[in-house]
């Protein structure tokens, strides 16, 4: 028996103008079996009637431009979502990080641009602080502007009563966001000597009236509160990854109990990875951080309802396309503010409504059209 799509194929070809020999020719010589496509031959010129479908131009065009439509818009959607405009990377390499009280660190500030803008003002805070207390000894700030990739040394006093282990903690902030990074440091006390060479200077000074420089009052209070919780962080969200799930409330307190936004964002978001509850993402104060937490849990709990509450629309569609792209979920595709990737979603939907075989018929005839060029 010949093979129907071999006879629906030939058949479309003599359509078009081309003559048997032709269609024979540029077969056998594509690898079919001469007997089939001899078979198929008498098949189309035998006085049977037989039930074909034939493709019009029309719906070719339909195909191409669907298939077309999906590919282009795939590549916006995973461009855009991945390619924030301001994005960067904060990384810290020591230099000299092991001395005695008295004397200078210094360290390397490194900066990757990860994102498409091409050029931006990062605000930088380098912090000394001291493990044991958790306080911060000392600090320095700086701003840079950030093309591509960037390093700068970074050197920093440290005062004469610091001692022991120490870290620094570098935080860029940049258009609401932050990145930081951390370095171990090694104190060691001031040595004897250079204790005794000061003490005549210092009865010496004591005659002199102490200047104090006066800090405003809230930036003073960010500095006590940076030192408090900055180390604290780290032990605190593992703390709460291991008791979330037996003992919410504990976690609660963990979280209450750090001192900086920030930390109390991370924590709570943690919560909510571990419990899917999606009550502790609205507890978090920065829109980003809260926004990407309900998107997880939308992900976790297969509930794309949640993603209504995330309030920036670019990071609203991106959750959506999630349910799309991994749960061929297509009931959100009206949801979904940008056009590209509505567009997209609908392309997707019309694509899965075909018939496996039927798509595979499609591809069978656009492979089998390109002798039409030999």
């Amino acid at each position: 028996m010949p093979d129907k799509k071999l006879v629906n194929y030939i058949r479309q070809q003599i359509q078009k103008g081309y003559n048997t020999q032709e269609l024979r020719t540029a077969l056998v010589r594509y690898g079919y079996n001469p007997q089939d496509v001899d078979q198929a031959l008498r098949k189309v010129y035998s006085p049977q009637v037989d039930h074909v479908i034939h493709f019009s131009p029309a719906t070719w065009i339909g195909v191409s431009v669907v298939f077309i439509t999906v590919i282009v818009s795939v590549f916006f959607f995973m461009n855009i979502s991945k390619e924030p405009a301001q994005l960067l990377d904060l990384n810290l390499e020591s230099l000299k990080t092991e001395i005695e009280a008295g004397n200078e660190i210094s360290f390397i500030s490194e900066i990757d641009n990860l994102g498409s803008a091409d050029r931006y003002d990062v605000e930088l805070k380098y912090e000394l602080i001291n493990l044991e207390s958790n306080q911060v000894v000392t600090f320095k700030e700086e701003t840079r502007a950030i093309e591509t990739k960037g390093s700068k040394t970074i050197k920093i006093m440290v005062p004469e009563t610091a001692a022991g282990n120490h870290m620094v903690r570098a935080i860029a902030r940049y258009s609401g966001q932050r990145a930081i990074a951390t370095l171990p440091v090694n104190i060691e006390a001031a040595s004897k000597v250079a204790e005794e060479t000061k003490e005549p200077i210092e009865e010496a000074l004591e005659e002199i009236p102490e200047v104090v420089e006066e800090v405003p009052e809230e930036e003073e209070e960010e500095r006590e509160s940076s030192g408090d919780a900055a180390l604290n962080t780290f032990e605190a969200l593992e703390k709460v990854e291991n008791v979330a799930k037996q003992n919410r409330l504990e976690a609660e307190k963990i979280c209450l109990s750090l001192q900086l936004q920030t930390s109390k964002d991370l924590c709570f978001n943690k919560i909510a990875e571990q419990t899917g509850d999606r009550s502790y993402c609205i507890r978090i104060a920065d829109e980003r951080t809260k926004d990407v937490c309900l998107s997880n849990i939308a992900k976790q709990t297969t509930n794309s309802a949640i993603c209504e509450q995330i309030s920036k629309d670019s990071r609203k569609d991106s959750c959506y396309m999630n349910f799309v792209i991994d749960k061929k979920d297509y009931s959100v595709c009206n949801k979904v503010t940008n056009q590209y990737l509505r567009q997209s979603c609908d392309s997707l939907k019309q694509l899965s409504k075909l018939n496996i075989s039927e798509v595979a018929f499609y591809e069978s005839l656009l492979n089998q059209s390109f002798i039409e060029f030999v």
